[in-house]
């Protein structure tokens, strides 16, 4: 009965969204002329993001320091010169107490001076190993100031009691592969240790560990009483060090660190090309980065900083010289420190989450090949799932066929390449839920923001000292400004003039979205593929109801009837099983249970009941968590959220899901109806 189910429900759905829908239609000229397209082509420049982005690589750009300021004020100059006559500045208070929402201020960290020598046994210095003018990765982040001259001890990934068997690490220096946040608790607190030197290794690729000369970024906790310091040094370093030790060698270090945690400012650039529509003015189309990141931090993140920043030239330059109309939606621009900052912008300022249609984010869009870096645009998770997702897919398949075009030699009127850049195609992938960045905020259930996320993975020298100006391809920079500058023009001028184009491209883009399931579907049980169906009929359901949100007069009817009548049919296969409980959010504690720096669930829950937790710590946990949370609306039921999970991950453990939103329950962070 479920496979026969199966088969007509498909069949129908695809004989019904194909009707009327041209084949190989162009569904992006519709919504933007191509003479529009050639305009933004040609003004948006490589040449000019690359040279902002050598400017933002000079600076280590930690949140609510100096030298993040420093970057604004790069930021800010660039901005009065394209025109932007008002440019402000939300100043928010880096404090390391006050709470916004789930998040907790961190305090502001500046330091001064930093520098590890190894000595000899009377202090003679014989080799520098971190260097905070030269190499700022070299210190971890949130270190405390020191003068300390010590042994060395190694105790390996120094995370269980195990790694600390038979060593006396009392007033010594201990050289870890962990982060130095992962090891303070033990080695610092219980066993005396007196500073940290670590080589934890950089985020996990086909290219992990092949270069042993990168240092990573490190991180100390940034809320603790007691003092710490903790140095970086490369894997290969951390080697040679080794062998040193096992024949018995002593290796004495001295490590000066003049640096202070304190109070401090969150200070967010903002501008906005305003709307000219009375009636949408009032509505946003929002760019987002983050500027923050240690020095150099090129592709992560002055990359996206600055293709926002050449996209907000580009569309300022070209409204006000007429050849593109002005925007009738509100255009802004902003740029915080990931994640932390935002989640405080939008506790402190709620008019701006109320006003913000859709988010375009930027994190890491400009990796030349030599970061083996592949270009992704996501269009967020399910929960926020609408019409804009299907906006920027087309904008990417347009500068994917015309990239590839012209790399393999053929004319195309859009080469998009920079005359200092690749010539590469760029191919990027279509993705739904990818998390990391500040687009996990807007779209989390607080706000419930439609994103587009465009990002770079992998990228083998990430949070490494590699991360260099010399290893961004201005072309991808280019690329990466023209697809969120088309987007913004379209966003920012949709109206019931476009309905007729928002409902042709929704028709091929659900046949798409209905393919890939299916050939999912089929590798999961029969009682998985009736709760996959069922979700996705829902998200079909909102994503069609969304062009209303854009072109009010269109007329969804026939598409929301179809997908309303397959939805019952879906539905009736679970129509026995209990709803369950129906949850609502606080609606006094905005932002995600993980911000950065600070995670609301494991400060209020605790570590140890967060750890035994099913749902966050499991094959894609921390996404089914996330989204979970995001279902959450007051009338959902669990076994709804459930439904809705499945059709997203398939692998749901319904139970987890259960014990999760009860652990959630019981830190005030919802409440049962």
């Amino acid at each position: 009965m479920k496979r026969h189910l199966f088969n007509v429900t498909s069949a129908i759905a695809l004989a019904a969204v194909i009707a009327g829908t041209p084949v190989h239609a162009d569904s992006l000229s519709p919504l933007i002329p191509e003479a529009t397209l050639k305009q933004i082509a040609e003004e948006v420049s490589g040449v000019t993001a690359k040279r902002s982005l050598d400017e933002i690589t000079l600076y280590h750009r930690t949140r609510a320091s100096a030298q993040f300021d420093k970057a604004g004020e790069v930021v800010i100059r660039k901005l009065q010169s394209y025109g932007f006559e008002t440019v402000d500045i939300f100043s928010l208070p880096a404090d390391g107490k006050s709470m916004y929402g789930t998040q907790k201020s961190r305090p502001a960290w500046n330091v001064s001076f930093a520098e590890l020598w190894e000595v000899t046994e009377d202090g003679t210095r014989i080799r520098k190993l971190g260097d905070w003018e030269a190499r700022p990765l070299t210190l971890a982040q949130d270190s405390d100031s020191a003068d300390v001259t010590a042994e060395l001890v190694d105790i390996g990934r120094g995370v269980t009691e195990d790694d600390y068997a038979g060593k006396d690490i009392k007033g010594k220096i201990v050289l870890t592969s962990s982060q130095p946040g992962a090891v303070e608790a033990l080695a610092l607190r219980k066993y005396g240790a007196a500073g940290i030197l670590s080589y934890a290794a950089n985020q996990k690729s086909a290219w992990w560990q092949l270069d042993d000369s990168l240092v990573r970024w490190g991180h100390l906790s940034s809320f603790r009483d007691e003092p710490a310091f903790a140095f970086m040094t490369s894997l290969g370093e951390a080697r040679a060090l080794q062998v040193r030790l096992a024949k018995g060698e002593s290796i004495r270090f001295h490590a000066k660190v003049d640096a202070v945690r304190e109070e401090g400012e969150y200070r967010i650039v903002t501008a906005t090309i305003p709307g000219s529509d009375p009636k949408l003015a009032d509505e946003e189309i929002t760019f987002s980065c983050h500027l923050d990141h240690p020095r150099p931090g090129a592709n992560d993140n002055a990359s996206g900083c600055v293709s926002i920043l050449e996209a907000a030239r580009t569309l300022k330059r070209l409204t006000d010289s007429g050849a593109l109309p002005a925007p009738k939606r509100t255009i802004r621009f902003l740029w915080p420190s990931e994640i932390e900052a935002t989640l405080i912008l939008l506790n402190a300022y709620p008019e701006l989450g109320e006003r913000t249609k859709h988010v375009i984010h930027m994190d890491m869009v400009g990796g030349g090949p030599e970061t083996k870096a592949v270009f992704r645009v996501s269009r967020g998770p399910k929960s926020t799932a609408d019409v804009s997702g299907d906006i920027a897919w087309a904008i990417t398949d347009f500068v994917n066929e015309h990239t590839l075009a012209f790399a393999s030699g053929e004319d195309t009127a859009f080469p998009l390449f920079s005359p200092e850049g690749g010539r590469e195609p760029l191919l990027a992938q279509h993705e739904w839920l990818d998390m990391g960045s500040d687009h996990d905020v807007f779209a989390a259930g607080s706000w419930g923001i439609p994103v587009t996320y465009m990002h770079d993975w992998p990228d083998r020298y990430i949070h490494t000292t590699k991360d260099v100006a010399a290893n961004i391809d201005p072309t991808k920079l280019k690329r990466a400004a023209f697809i969120g500058a088309v987007q913004a023009a379209v966003l920012a001028n949709l109206d019931d003039d476009d309905a007729g184009a928002l409902l042709a491209l929704e028709r091929p883009a659900a046949v798409a979205r209905l393919a890939e399931v299916m050939s999912e579907w089929s590798n999961h049980s029969a009682e998985t593929q009736a709760e996959a169906r069922l979700g996705h009929w829902l998200t079909e359901l909102r994503i069609t109801r969304s062009i209303k949100g854009y072109a009010p007069k269109a007329d969804t009817t026939p598409l929301t009837e179809f997908t309303a009548a397959v939805m019952a049919l879906e539905g009736a296969q679970a129509s026995n099983t209990p709803q369950g409980t129906v949850y609502r959010r606080n609606p006094d504690l905005k932002g995600t249970m993980n911000g950065f720096g600070y995670s609301y669930i494991a400060d209020k829950l605790g570590a140890e009941k967060l750890a035994a937790l099913k749902l966050p710590n499991g094959l894609r946990g921390h996404e089914m968590a996330y989204e979970a949370l995001n279902y959450v609306d007051g009338s959902r039921s669990v076994r709804e959220i459930y439904t809705m999970l499945v059709a997203e991950f398939y692998a749901v453990d319904r139970a987890a899901l259960e014990e999760y939103l009860q652990a959630l329950a019981s830190i005030d962070v919802l409440s049962a109806k």
